[in-house]
């Protein structure tokens, strides 16, 4: 029964936070905010997450897994290169409709210095990577399997730096040229 409440306690609060990132953006999100929004005392949000860092490496799985379940829908009958075009496309229509839940995400992986992500989410950012590994392996298929790892990985990346610097649609064609040049890159490594 406790646990149940405590359980309760938690959820209320990413909910509360998800809305407050939502409506009034990333930099609004602090524990005092979060306790009047929520009704909860800055000690038990303190209870729940030992550090605000903490709060938002959940909520930022949170976002991590949306995107993997958007993206995930995406499985067409199309390999290579226009689906991962599709899934470049899709990726920015889901930050540009996610903006500030978004940049939670990124402005916590460009300032966390020793802060260690639990497994649950290295296992997400892993699920995400590996979505582009089919259409990676079928465009790529002389580069070796560690180059194609290192590929995906640096896709997600690519995206995500891309995916913030385009705060509205005006960025999606320098976003596309930006990519197609990395694809470009890819094709003379797999020529090697």
């Amino acid at each position: 029964m406790m646990q149940n409440a405590k359980d309760n306690v938690r959820r209320r609060l990413l909910v509360t936070g998800r809305q407050l990132v939502a409506e009034k953006g990333a930099e609004y999100l602090t524990a005092r905010k979060l306790s009047e929004a929520s009704g909860c005392s800055v000690g038990t949000i303190y209870n729940q997450f030992s550090k605000m860092d903490d709060f938002i490496a959940e909520q930022n799985e949170m976002t991590l897994s949306e995107l993997y379940a958007y993206l995930s829908q995406l499985c067409g009958n199309r390999r290579g290169y226009g689906n991962i075009n599709l899934y470049a496309g899709c990726f920015r229509q889901f930050v540009a409709s996610h903006r500030s839940l978004w940049f939670l995400f990124y402005n916590f992986h460009l300032n966390m210095k020793d802060y260690q992500l639990s497994i649950s989410y290295r296992r997400r950012l892993v699920l995400l990577s590996r979505l582009f590994e089919p259409d990676l392996a079928v465009m790529f298929p002389r580069i070796g399997r560690r180059r194609l790892k290192m590929s995906q990985k640096v896709l997600e990346a690519s995206l995500t730096a891309l995916s913030a610097l385009s705060p509205d649609n005006r960025g999606d064609k320098r976003s596309e040229l930006l990519l197609n040049t990395y694809l470009a890159g890819m094709m003379m490594l797999n020529r090697e």
